[in-house]
């Protein structure tokens, strides 16, 4: 929040300290000349604004991409991820799968030894059973024989019968005489009918062993022909065996060379996620990039703005601005609503943003103030320090109560505005005494070659006239501290926000790995290019009266009222001498 004192109308001390040298309310060409800069400045800030507004343009649509390709890259991680995981599960698959067939191969080898030696079996089983039915051959052929032999003992025995039934007839033709041959010729007749008896059951056996041989030597022929038949089987199965030891083998082969080719596109698969890891990294770095040059790009339209604007040819305010902070109501399209007061003119007011608030451009209300009263306003711009505001022509009465609250303002920052005006003379006479003893060179005090300290963490920074400054500035900006209880810090800033030496209690040592505690306390060394820096650094005019956050670190943020005196060494701005109060 900002506000700057160029008169003090109300204030006779102040009017020759505000009054740019040579300047007068009669001189009429001046003022047109000054009214022709007032142009060219807002012809040339319109300029740089529009093409900064195309730089983050720019910005903003790289950025788009770079989130697109970032979001296409975490994709691809997510794919390569899961092709990994697959091609690893696959990888175990084939292992599995060639060692499978590795048992499979083993098995049907075994299965084929099985089959040779079942082959084998089978044809001695054929030879046996051929050789049975030779033998069968040979037992018949031998019953046969043995048949006819017993038909010549049956013959035998019928003969030898007959001759018996004769000797029995013979004998008892003989009477007594013939008794004792007739018991002879009894016992060989018996004897005859008992071997003609045996003759007839070998003949019966010898039949049942030659039906039975007959039986057997069909048999054997069945079963030779059937073993005969199941040989070319086993050839089949040993062959299909063969076929499939062939086949599993290759397998096999397949199987490995397929392991090998799913560990490869694994490693690939780990290849690309890696590179879409380091890819997605670099893509998470340039979207960093982006938005820190998006907000490079904005920084520098505020830098731009409020650099030139507080150049003595780029201020176009007509009316002093004093930081205030009183409540108020704004009466606006039908409705109050509470509001605080940011700073105040002559001319108009800097309110603190209103949630929900309809302030558009160009709208029109009413202010109301307990030392004002009511005033009509008009809406002039809304931005993140709050709404702008110019009052409506406001009556007489009004017009005196807004002069005597800007006056009352006005006086009560006279002190500090002579103070910080006499710190910024005293720097300006160490300075030169340095270069005019040969301490430092002019060039030198100028540097803006600013180094950055390796290891600081928020980073500081070396110039060429640091040791100098660090050992003169001291003396002068620590006693001034020390006078005011008020006053949080008496320092010098160059004209690029850089403060070379902070007062001793914010230019502690860094402590490596806290950042925050760093922010805090270690403010010295350091750039502070945010809108009141700049400003302070900036400004050219006789002093410079601002309010503000002052961010501390670690989310501490304190406000601050702020007087500043430019800095000029030998006549050239070098920056500007800033004091700060707290509120």
């Amino acid at each position: 929040m900002l506000g700057i004192l160029r008169r003090a109308p109300q204030a006779a001390a102040l009017e020759e300290i505000a009054r740019p040298e040579g300047e007068s309310a009669a001189d009429v060409p001046v003022e047109q000349a000054r009214r022709d800069d007032t142009d060219a400045v807002d012809a040339l800030e319109a300029d740089v604004l529009k093409a900064i507004r195309g730089v983050t343009q720019a910005i903003a649509e790289a950025a788009s991409e770079v989130a697109a390709v970032e979001k296409d890259l975490t994709e691809i991680r997510a794919h390569a991820g899961e092709l990994s995981a697959l091609g690893s599960t696959a990888s175990g698959e084939t292992l599995s799968l060639a060692s499978s067939t590795e048992e499979l191969t083993t098995t049907s080898s075994e299965i084929g030894r099985a089959m040779d030696h079942a082959s084998r079996r089978i044809a001695d089983a054929v030879q046996a059973a051929q050789k049975a039915s030779s033998l069968i051959l040979e037992l018949s052929n031998a019953t046969t024989e043995i048949a006819g032999i017993v038909d010549t003992i049956s013959a035998v025995a019928r003969q030898t019968n007959l001759l018996a039934l004769n000797a029995t007839i013979e004998a008892a033709r003989a009477g007594d005489a013939g008794k004792g041959f007739a018991v002879v010729a009894g016992e060989v007749k018996a004897l005859s009918v008992q071997t003609s008896s045996a003759a007839d059951d070998i003949r019966a056996r010898i039949a049942n062993l030659r039906e039975t041989a007959n039986a057997s030597t069909t048999a054997v022929a069945e079963v030779v022909e059937v073993v005969q038949d199941v040989q070319p089987v086993f050839g089949t199965v040993r062959k299909a065996v063969e076929n499939q030891n062939a086949a599993i083998g290759e397998v096999a082969r397949l199987a490995s060379a397929t392991s090998a080719s799913v560990s490869r596109v694994n490693e690939q698969a780990c290849g690309v996620d890696e590179t879409s890891r380091d890819a997605s990294e670099r893509a998470h770095q340039a979207d960093t990039a982006t938005k820190a040059a998006d907000g490079v790009a904005k920084a520098l339209g505020q830098r731009f703005v409020t650099a030139i604007r507080q150049s003595e040819i780029g201020d176009r305010r007509r009316a002093d601005r004093f930081p205030v902070d009183r409540p108020a109501s704004l009466l606006i399209n039908g409705k109050r609503l509470p509001a605080r007061t940011i700073d105040i003119s002559s001319g108009g007011v800097l309110l603190a943003p209103i949630p929900d608030c309809p302030t558009a451009s160009g709208r029109s209300g009413e202010i109301e103030m307990q030392e004002i009263g009511r005033v009509a306003i008009r809406v002039v711009a809304t931005s993140a320090m709050g709404i702008h505001c110019t009052f409506s022509d406001p009556a007489q009465d009004v017009r005196q109560r807004i002069d005597w609250l800007v006056a009352d303002v006005e006086s009560s920052y006279r002190p500090r505005i002579l103070l910080a005006q006499e710190m910024a003379r005293q720097v300006e006479r160490l300075i030169e005494n340095a270069v005019s003893e040969g301490a430092i060179s002019s060039e030198a005090v100028f540097d803006t070659d600013y180094r950055p300290l390796p290891g600081t963490d928020p980073v500081q920074h070396q110039t060429a006239y640091l040791p100098v400054f660090e050992r003169l500035l001291p003396g002068v900006l620590e006693p001034a501290l020390g006078a005011d209880s008020k006053m949080a810090f008496c320092l010098a800033i160059d004209r690029n926000g850089y403060i070379p030496v902070h007062n001793r209690i914010y230019s502690q040592p860094q402590r490596p790995g806290d950042p925050a505690w760093n922010a805090a306390n270690a403010r010295n060394k350091r750039i502070f290019d945010d809108r009141a820096g700049i400003t302070a650094a900036r400004s050219t005019r006789p002093f410079v009266v601002q309010a503000y956050a002052r961010d501390m670190g670690g989310g501490k943020v304190v406000m601050m009222q702020e007087v500043d005196a430019p800095i000029r060494v030998f006549g050239r701005h070098w920056g500007g001498l800033r004091t700060a109060y707290r509120l």
